[in-house]
């Protein structure tokens, strides 16, 4: 199964050739649309659209859709809500030096505190438009998948980033 996750912007074209997103500190990010790309003196500059909005969408994919959060997922999370570790740490009761543990892998991160991260992003970055309870969330864990990612296709639709529900 791959690990590419795969992100459009509705309502441009494709690009023949993706453009993996690096930038964002996880693996397997690739952007079909919804970026710019600038030559200047034989360097190529990228400049991806909303890209606030692009990584809480990708944070919205990952908290709903993966059992168990890897080390980079943490991090990502973490610096999509614009926290420091010791920020976040003290949300979740933690020492900063915990948090920097689970984000390079050095312990995993307890079920309790998997659970209040997810609950703190969800807070931190829903809209009042949002329909899925974090509650309903919390209570169906478990079902979640923890399969490793599959390709997945992301939509920008003028206004916001949106989960296609089929890859293009």
């Amino acid at each position: 199964m791959s690990t590419a996750r795969h992100f459009i912007r509705r309502g441009e074209k494709l690009r023949p050739v993706p453009y993996e997103y690096r930038e964002c500190g996880l693996a397997g990010i690739y952007l079909h649309s919804g970026y710019e790309s600038d030559e200047h003196e034989g360097e190529t500059y990228v400049s991806v659209i909303d890209t606030e909005g692009l990584h809480k969408c990708i944070g919205h994919h990952i908290v709903y859709t993966r059992k168990e959060l890897l080390p980079e997922e943490i991090k990502f999370l973490r610096k999509t809500m614009d926290l420091t570790q010791s920020e976040l740490g003290q949300w979740m009761g933690q020492s900063s030096q915990q948090v920097a543990r689970w984000e390079k892998g050095q312990s995993a991160i307890p079920g309790p505190a998997d659970r209040l991260l997810r609950a703190i992003f969800i807070v931190e970055t829903n809209t009042t438009e949002d329909n899925w309870s974090f509650v309903d969330l919390l209570r169906s864990l478990e079902e979640l998948d923890d399969s490793p990612p599959r390709k997945l296709a992301f939509c920008f639709d003028g206004d916001s980033w949106q989960q296609e529900r089929r890859v293009a």
